[in-house]
């Protein structure tokens, strides 16, 4: 089974590399971030965080994302899995990244329905497929899942660089 550390590590490096754990600016305008965490969809835990001086905000970042993010996944994968899979929960939110790990198994001969609900179908039927095959199945939907967004929202081209670096790890 995955651990949060390991699967942490992967998705902090991407939403705040340094763990500098600074207010920046965020979308939408006006809003802000710390490692992530934005202030208008989270706005009670930004301020928590926020309220913390800067050098101790890092135990309150980890624990926001396994307490919002990871402790609801029970009977996670394999790490190499696991941390792209959580890495595009916090990018793109949590059902959204279970629909392209579902897509994903799909595409190795699964059959589950894209619903973007985890629970054991999901996990049974994600673990009996090669772990390095459906780390690359998995790259594979979330770069289509961009570029559908892109197609979409030409506005968007500003991050198109970072999600697909991203998605690439």
């Amino acid at each position: 089974m995955a651990e949060f550390q390991t699967s942490f590590t992967f998705m902090i490096h991407n939403e705040d590399a340094s763990q500098a754990h600074a207010i920046v600016p965020d979308a939408p305008p006006g809003a802000h971030a710390i490692s992530g965490i934005n202030s208008v969809a989270y706005p009670q835990d930004f301020a928590s965080i926020a309220a913390l001086p800067q050098a101790d905000r890092g135990p309150a970042v980890e624990q926001f994302y396994q307490t919002n993010f990871w402790n609801q996944w029970e009977g996670m994968l394999s790490d190499a899995v696991a941390e792209r899979v959580f890495d595009a929960a916090v990018n793109m939110g949590p059902g959204t990244a279970v629909r392209l790990l579902q897509q994903a198994v799909n595409t190795l001969g699964g059959s589950l329905t894209v619903d973007g609900h985890w629970g054991p179908t999901t996990i049974k039927a994600a673990l009996q497929c090669d772990q390095t095959a459906l780390v690359k199945a998995f790259r594979d939907v979330r770069e289509a899942h961009y570029a559908a967004i892109l197609a979409a929202h030409p506005e968007d081209a500003k991050y198109k660089e970072q999600w697909y670096a991203r998605a690439g790890e």
